[in-house]
């Protein structure tokens, strides 16, 4: 059995957040248990381990403990994967060993991943010099600064550079997990973890961290409630003239205004905002496609279909479809049986 199994090493530590941990443990741990209940026991099936530096018990940032093995030197094929988890340990402040450790991991695994802050852990351990890699939007500026020979991208999910997997904070491991279940076994049986998880197949990496509403909703001043505005009325008149105009600005300010508070242009944003609530309609609604797309203030399904295309990576109808209890069965009549749950 040893041989059919890819062992994930979870390096863990005291003050780690949980959910860096438990969210990627998850998918890896529904993906093995799809494999063997729908008779594709013959391929590699996930085994997690948490690791720790002494091997003790970790205690995270939400008061669970977890039980770990000690993370000794590794030999060529005892781990396939290494994901270190985020927390409030950085290059800086974890204890030395964990660097080296890592550093000594690295040459040893076919993929080096870490979810939020664990970037700074791979970046101390000199793993990300010449490579692109993200973290949690809060820490992105940060890590360019510790680490200005990476190529750091603020607003990416998760990032992928050769064997080098980083993800934003919290939720991206889960998304981050989904597309390496995703290369290793294809699509089919990454969708079937997904809607076993109830999460969506796959936001993609280079998708915002967080969407256009939740960015209005922490936006001060004239041009937070002009934000406000336009996510509560897509279908209005949103030229950049304008909006120039409801903010009493003369155009030039307005675009240098935006630009400062947005770091986009007002007609970007305008089609991010119409993007998500196109998004939402899409998954919590039955209405077709085009009535999706008139809700939203675009134009045409047609412009709706070309924004997707560029912000989502997938048609509106493949969006709605990643749920619906037809493409459900279309995957079960495929090979893989839906019918287990966790």
């Amino acid at each position: 059995m040893a041989d059919q199994v890819r062992r994930i090493a979870m390096l863990v530590y005291d003050e780690c957040d949980l959910l860096d941990f438990a969210g990627p443990s998850a998918v890896f741990h529904s993906a093995a248990r799809h494999l063997i209940g729908s008779g594709h026991a013959d391929e590699l099936l996930y085994v997690v381990e948490p690791l720790s530096i002494d091997g003790r018990p970790v205690r995270t940032l939400q008061g669970i403990v977890v039980e770990t093995k000690a993370a000794t030197p590794l030999s060529p094929g005892i781990f396939d994967t290494l994901l270190v988890t985020g927390g409030f340990l950085d290059h800086t402040n974890c204890d030395p060993r964990i660097l080296e450790w890592i550093k000594g991991a690295s040459p040893q695994v076919r993929r080096v991943t870490s979810v939020c802050c664990g970037a700074f852990l791979l970046g101390g351990a000199g793993l990300l010099d010449g490579r692109r890699a993200t973290t949690h939007w809060e820490d992105c500026e940060r890590l360019g600064e510790c680490f200005p020979l990476t190529e750091v991208q603020p607003d990416a999910i998760f990032v992928q550079d050769g064997k080098f997997w980083t993800a934003a904070g919290i939720t991206a491991g889960i998304d981050m997990a989904l597309a390496m279940i995703e290369e290793d076994h294809g699509h089919r049986l990454a969708l079937m973890v997904a809607r076993n998880l109830v999460v969506f197949l796959k936001r993609p990496g280079g998708q915002s961290q967080f969407s256009a509403m939740l960015r209005s909703q922490s936006t001060d001043g004239p041009l937070g409630s002009l934000l406000d505005w336009i996510v509560d009325h897509p279908r209005g008149d949103l030229r950049a003239e304008a909006l120039a105009e409801r903010v009493n600005m003369s155009l030039r300010n307005f675009y240098r205004a935006f630009e400062a508070v947005t770091a986009t242009s007002p007609a970007d944003w305008v089609e991010m905002t119409r993007v998500d609530i196109a998004k939402r309609l899409l998954s919590q609604g039955t209405e077709p496609v085009q009535q999706v797309a008139y809700k939203a203030g675009f134009a045409s399904y047609d412009t709706l279909r070309k924004a997707f295309a560029r912000r989502v990576g997938v048609t509106p109808t493949t969006y709605r479809e990643r749920f619906a209890p037809q493409r459900a069965a279309q995957t079960e009549a495929s090979g893989f049986s839906t019918t287990y749950r966790q």
